[in-house]
């Protein structure tokens, strides 16, 4: 009959074996660091290095083969601080963040996504926050409100979006990627924009904007979009000052490129559609 250890014995054997758990986990990150400085090296990435569809895809594939009693909040927690660290080892970013009302909530998405490492220079307004993109030595990422039809609480700047000239910028991502807010996390969301387009997770939502004709219904600009073989979800209307027409913002299932054959087929429009960019789908929601 095995007699068991003393309690303090069996404890000091646990404390070892996490121990040598650590220094392996340690020297884990280490060589994960170094991996990251060969992609930096060797030129994978060019002007804004962040890859939100990239993340992820590293994301759900890690939750898919997750179990244990580890909570799968800690795992999102972990990956997130090592994405941040090696954005850190590629020659770090900088976020605009747009403050006005929910402005705390913001910085607080952006520091929880972005880690707590990442310089911030807030703003007062969605325009200024964009601009701080396109000038020397600007941000690389702005982080703006949810969107909205008006500029209630700065949330209609999507039209802001809407050039295509040399200093595009596009939607890139939605925060929190972790849609299922622990108590003490900042509850609300927020969109990220960059001056490269959003890359591809597989399961993704795009984002179009439209220009119709004053006297369009939501309902006939709903039809008009999946008639053209879009699946369309959410949409926003606005009528700019000066403008008599409508301007409309539809979510599709899907990213959308500039190139894709089924803009040309959106019946009804007053000016050709813009690709203003698209996200990665949050875990916790439906595509």
């Amino acid at each position: 009959m095995t007699q068991s250890l003393p309690q303090n014995t069996r404890l000091a054997e646990l404390r070892a074996q996490l121990d040598t758990l650590d220094d392996q986990i340690h020297d884990l990150l280490m060589q994960r660091a170094r991996v990251v400085e060969s992609v930096a090296s060797d030129g994978g990435k060019k002007g804004t290095k962040i890859r939100p569809g990239r993340e992820a895809i590293i994301l759900r594939r890690l939750l898919a083969r997750h179990s244990g009693a580890l909570p799968r909040q800690a795992i999102i927690r972990f990956w997130r601080e090592l994405f941040g660290a090696a954005l850190i080892i590629e020659g770090g970013q900088t976020m605009a963040v747009c403050d006005g009302e929910g402005g705390e909530t913001r910085l607080a998405l952006a520091r929880e996504h972005f880690g707590p490492l990442t310089p911030v220079r807030r703003h007062a307004n969605p325009a200024q926050t964009m601009s701080d993109l396109t000038r020397e030595g600007g941000a690389q990422l702005a982080v703006l409100p949810p969107l909205a039809e008006d500029d209630e609480a700065h949330g209609g700047w999507w039209p802001l979006l809407t050039g295509t000239g040399s200093q595009r910028l596009y939607v890139i991502a939605r925060i929190p990627f972790w849609t299922k807010r622990a108590e003490g996390l900042p509850v609300g969301d927020a969109y990220v924009v960059a001056a490269v387009p959003p890359d591809a997770s597989g399961n993704d939502r795009g984002l179009i904007a439209l220009q119709f004709p004053a006297d369009t219904s939501r309902t006939r600009m709903m039809a008009l979009v999946k008639e053209a073989g879009f699946e369309p979800g959410a949409l926003w209307v606005r009528r700019l000052p000066g403008d008599t027409r409508l301007h409309a913002l539809v979510e599709v299932a899907g990213l959308v490129e500039d190139a894709d054959p089924r803009l040309a087929t959106i019946a009804g429009l007053d000016a050709p559609p813009v690709v203003i960019g698209g996200f990665a789908v949050p875990l916790g929601e439906t595509a």
